[in-house]
C-alpha cells in the first residue's frame, strides 16, 4: 500500500537563507496513514523548527519525495529494511542531512550500516531514539543560529538557539546535568554575543 502522509508545523524556521529542516518516517508499518498515532504525534511535537513531518510506508514514495525537494535539510527515521535499501542509495543526495534507524535488529543494522557517515544512530527504544534526536537537532540549530548571526539575522538566530536551549533542557534526557549546564552556558553565551 503505498501511502504517505504529512504533518506541516506552521511555526518552521522564518529565515529562508538556511534550507528548512524536515524529518521523515520510512517504515511499512509507522508509515501507514491512521497507524501509529501516538508517536506521530510525540515525535511530530519534538520541536517547531522541523516544518513538516511526512511518513512513508514505501521506498519508492520516500525516493520519490527527496528528489523532488531538494532546498531542505531531511532528517529521517527509518525501520532497519528500509535503511538498508535506502540509506547506501541516497546518502549522496545533498538535502539526506541524517538518517536515525528504529528497529528490533540492532546487530544487523550496525552491520549493514556501519560504514555510512548518515547514520546517527540505530535504535529499539523509541525513548532513545527521541532523546537523540533532541540532541542532535538542537546542535542543529545551534550551528544554524551561528550562520544566521554571520549574516546579521540576530532575532532569527536568538530564535535558534532559545529552540536549542529547550531541547537540551526538557528533551535530550541523555545528557547528564553536567552536560547540561555546559551546553546551556555556551548557548546562553551565543545570545549575549547577538546584541553586544
Amino acid at each position: 500500500m503505498n501511502m504517505t502522509t504529512t504533518t506541516v508545523n506552521t511555526k518552521s524556521n522564518e529565515s529562508s537563507q538556511r534550507p528548512l529542516i524536515v524529518a521523515a518516517w520510512v517504515d511499512q508499518s509507522i508509515g501507514e496513514a491512521g497507524m501509529h498515532k501516538y508517536i506521530k504525534e510525540r515525535f511530530g511535537t519534538l520541536s517547531s523548527s522541523i516544518s513538516q513531518w511526512s511518513y512513508f510506508d514505501s521506498p519508492d514514495n520516500f525516493t520519490s519525495y527527496l528528489e523532488n525537494n531538494v532546498n531542505i535539510r531531511l532528517i529521517s527515521v527509518m525501520s532497519g529494511g528500509m535503511s538498508r535499501l535506502l540509506v547506501p542509495q541516497h546518502s549522496h543526495h545533498p538535502a539526506f542531512h541524517s538518517v536515525y534507524v528504529f528497529c528490533a535488529d540492532m546487530e544487523r543494522a550496525r552491520k549493514a550500516l556501519a560504514d555510512e557517515i548518515k547514520v546517527k544512530g540505530i535504535f529499539n527504544i523509541e525513548d532513545d531514539l527521541y532523546d537523540q534526536m533532541a540532541y542532535d537537532l538542537a546542535k542543529i540549530l545551534v550551528e544554524d543560529g551561528i550562520a544566521l548571526a554571520r549574516l546579521d539575522q540576530r532575532t532569527v538566530a536568538r530564535q535558534n538557539y532559545e529552540e536549542a536551549k529547550r531541547l537540551i533542557s526538557t528533551q535530550a534526557n541523555r545528557l547528564n546535568d553536567e552536560e547540561k549546564k555546559a551546553r546551556l552556558t555556551e548557548i546562553d553565551g551565543r545570545i549575549d554575543q547577538l546584541f553586544v
